[in-house]
């Protein structure tokens, strides 16, 4: 399966190649949750001196956050309710990272799984 990463900047300095872009490709049956770990442990979400980066993973919908403390993602949806709402187009999966500076990686999951719920 291929999938099409892009992220937000994180500073100035990092937009010099901006929309970070990449390409990554995985086995066909991978889950969303595979996918998002994998993009964790890949580097490929800037870290920040201090080390409290948070991200939102989004497809459609919003699935994951990520928070360079935590030693894993969270989801914020079943792969079941997720599977159906993802953005594919070409046969790629497109996943887009928002940066939601130091804010308490909590406070973001807790919005974001309360604007779900709404």
């Amino acid at each position: 399966m291929e999938i099409r990463l892009t992220r937000d900047s994180v500073a100035m300095s990092d937009d010099c190649d901006a929309p970070h872009e990449r390409i990554v490709t995985l086995h066909d049956s991978a889950s969303i949750e595979e996918i998002i770990r994998h993009v964790f442990h890949s580097n490929y979400l800037a870290s920040i001196a201090g080390g409290k980066a948070t991200w939102s993973a989004t497809s459609s919908t919003t699935v994951a956050v990520i928070a360079q403390q935590w030693p894993e993602p969270k989801m914020l949806q079943g792969e079941e309710s997720v599977q159906q709402k993802l953005k594919f187009s070409n046969g790629a999966l497109y996943l887009h990272f928002n940066y939601h500076t130091q804010q308490d990686p909590e406070l973001i999951y807790a919005h974001l799984l309360n604007q779900q719920a709404s």
